[in-house]
């Protein structure tokens, strides 16, 4: 008897340490934080061990410790929160503004690159927000036409000094003497690469036809009527010669 006494209480106590110095699985990891590279190669968690966490890639510390404990082959509860990290408004740059959709500008935000009127966009139409902030910038240049038209017994009076004339920019033209021009004396440069209008041509001036003259002339018709002459009473006899 004396022996089954001092063997059960030996087991409980086996149990009791067995239990106490279980060993803890290996953590999970669930949505924005992460297991640091030490915690990862760790194989072994018994008891009293720590695990570090961190926030995941595109993601800040927001409060909390980032350390759990075994403790009785269980974790302790992990108070680490992280949010996204905020990319924040692009940088200006000249003729560009930015369309944003519902995340902003936090991490995994996309931003829509709008050109002013007459400006063309070069590079991606859309950036991204990463963790190392915005993806590669574009720039948005001028738009520019072909080069100005000549014109037959005419000139160009008036252009910008450049080749290729950029939009908004205006070109005059001028017939030489004895000509006369025919449509708009300017064409302006348009937003989408082309002119407003074409050229003027310029006639010579005895081949235009003058417009007929019409004279509208009145003629008055009298009507003359010879009275008629009555009496009273009898009428006037007339009395032969």
């Amino acid at each position: 008897m004396f022996y089954s006494n001092a063997w059960t209480k030996c087991l409980i106590c086996l149990i009791f340490i067995t239990s106490g110095n279980a060993e803890c699985p290996k953590p999970q990891v669930e949505g924005n934080v992460v297991l640091t590279n030490d915690a990862l190669l760790m194989n072994d968690f018994p008891e009293g061990k720590e695990a570090t966490f961190q926030c995941a890639k595109g993601y800040l510390k927001e409060q909390g410790s980032e350390i759990i404990t075994c403790t009785s082959g269980k974790w302790s509860t992990l108070e680490l929160t992280c949010k996204k990290k905020d990319c924040g408004v692009p940088r200006e740059k000249p003729h560009l503004t930015y369309e944003f959709g519902e995340e902003g500008t936090l991490f995994g935000a996309s931003a829509r690159a709008i050109c002013d009127k007459g400006y063309q966009l070069t590079g991606p139409s859309y950036r991204q927000c990463y963790d190392i902030g915005w993806s590669k910038i574009p720039t948005c240049e001028v738009v520019t036409c072909d080069k100005p038209p000549e014109i037959m017994n005419g000139m160009i009076t008036e252009k910008p000094d450049k080749e290729f004339p950029e939009y908004g920019d205006v070109i005059q033209y001028s017939c030489n003497e004895g000509y006369t021009h025919i449509g708009n004396k300017s064409i302006e440069c348009n937003e989408d690469g082309d002119y407003n209008s074409l050229p003027p041509e310029c006639k010579d001036v005895n081949d235009i036809p003058l417009k007929p003259t019409t004279t509208i002339s009145r003629t008055t018709t009298t009507s003359t009527v010879p009275p008629t002459i009555r009496g009273r009473g009898n009428p006037i006899k007339s009395t032969p010669v």
